[in-house]
């Protein structure tokens, strides 16, 4: 079998939830014996240099990288506020890797065009009106929902108004691009149910995002006392909105009760604004080499979710490290979690720290937490179970 995956961007370094949903997703199907190309934009923000792409993925049977600048331009951004487009999307076209993908159809043949994510699809017209192929598209999230809570939470009335102008309009494009696949393939099923409401049943199902499983990862280690962490691509507007909530609600009541625990939060990109936050128990590391070890001795990860959808790829990744979890309902969306089982949920400001007070408290319901979730992700989110749904979703598509 040969499938062609177009993709935004090229997934690596695997410092945040999509880079590692991609990266896995393209090794898991190579391991498996499907004939891989991916042909990919990559972008100034995640730039791949050619010696990168070479040494990490050379597992493909071919890939190919076209660059691009997506970064946000103040007047290009000014004038789309006239017109109906998402700036959004807009921002990842471009008539030259149009061209690439016409022409490297033109010379190749594959069983399935594989769409990895919203910001691919500009592209999708230019593909049917070449091959009759069948296509997919694999959300990774819902993205009119995240501005919609984004809008949502937001406070200030410029900024709110103008969140709620990018949900209409990506709401509006992305209801429109779900049309034209023959295949939706979503991470989430809670996200699977939000696109019922708006195609064909028939054509959507949901494949976790999966995890490379390494023996010595799944190794429990005893953790720092009263050490916890965050760790995310803090670019991400979701994650600056709940880190921003966690630091100014939070975490008083936190260091109020329990003076000695420590916090760090790491993610690459992290705001200039955020180092101010830097105390003796608040700690910003900024982008860590590491991920895995950076996390190693801490005790609980924490994810104060306030807006967002699909699932947190890096509460999967702690929970198959054996960590407890502190988590918002939106922060649990789309796991097959239960409250206090595996994970703590919680809400208000209040609720969150109490969560994270008495778990410092209790270090035996840490341990059970962690090995309750440990155990509960290698069942559904081992790379090979994965891969497999895969080639049975793509063997039904070519049928």
């Amino acid at each position: 079998m040969k499938v062609l995956i177009i993709g935004s961007r090229i997934p690596f370094p695997l410092h945040d939830g999509g880079a590692i949903a991609t990266f896995n997703l393209l090794k898991g199907l190579t391991d498996i014996g499907i004939e891989t190309t991916y042909i990919s934009l990559n972008t100034l923000k995640h730039f791949a240099d050619q010696q990168t792409i070479q040494n990490e993925f050379g597992f493909l049977k071919s890939i190919i990288p076209y660059q691009i600048d997506t970064k946000i331009r103040p007047l290009k951004a000014l004038t789309n506020l006239f017109g109906n487009a998402s700036y959004n999307i807009e921002r990842f076209y471009d008539p030259g890797f149009e061209a690439l993908l016409i022409q490297h159809l033109q010379q190749n043949t594959y069983d399935i065009v594989h769409f990895e994510g919203l910001f691919a699809t500009p592209y999708i017209d230019a593909i049917k009106r070449q091959t009759n192929v069948p296509t997919l598209l694999r959300q990774h999230n819902i993205e009119y929902q995240i501005w919609e809570r984004l809008a949502k939470n937001e406070k200030q009335p410029i900024k709110k108004w103008y969140l709620k102008l990018l949900a209409k309009r990506m709401k509006r494009y992305e209801l429109m691009a779900i049309q034209k696949f023959d295949r939706l393939v979503c991470i989430a099923e809670t996200d699977e149910m939000v696109l019922q409401q708006f195609t064909n049943h028939n054509k959507i199902e949901t494949i976790p995002g999966g995890f490379i499983i390494k023996e010595a990862d799944l190794k429990i280690q005893t953790p720092t006392a009263n050490a916890i962490y965050h760790i995310g691509s803090m670019e991400w507007l979701p994650n600056q909105q709940a880190m921003e909530w966690f630091h100014n609600f939070v975490w008083p009541k936190v260091i109020q009760q329990l003076p000695l625990a420590q916090f760090f939060m790491a993610g690459k990109n992290m705001p200039e604004a955020y180092q101010s936050w830097a105390t003796a128990n608040f700690k910003v590391m900024g982008e860590v080499e590491d991920a895995h070890a950076f996390a190693a001795d801490k005790a609980i990860l924490i994810v104060p979710l306030q807006s967002g959808s699909g699932i947190r790829m890096k509460t999967i990744e702690a929970m198959l490290m054996g960590k407890a979890v502190v988590t918002t309902s939106i922060g649990a969306q789309g796991l097959p979690i239960k409250n206090h089982e595996h994970c703590v949920i919680a809400d208000a400001a209040e609720d969150f720290a109490k969560a994270i007070i008495d778990l410092l408290n209790n270090h035996q319901t840490i341990n059970e937490l962690g090995k309750a979730a440990q155990d509960l992700m290698l069942n559904f989110y081992d790379n090979k179970k994965v891969s497999a749904l895969w080639l049975s979703c793509y063997q039904s598509m070519i049928r």
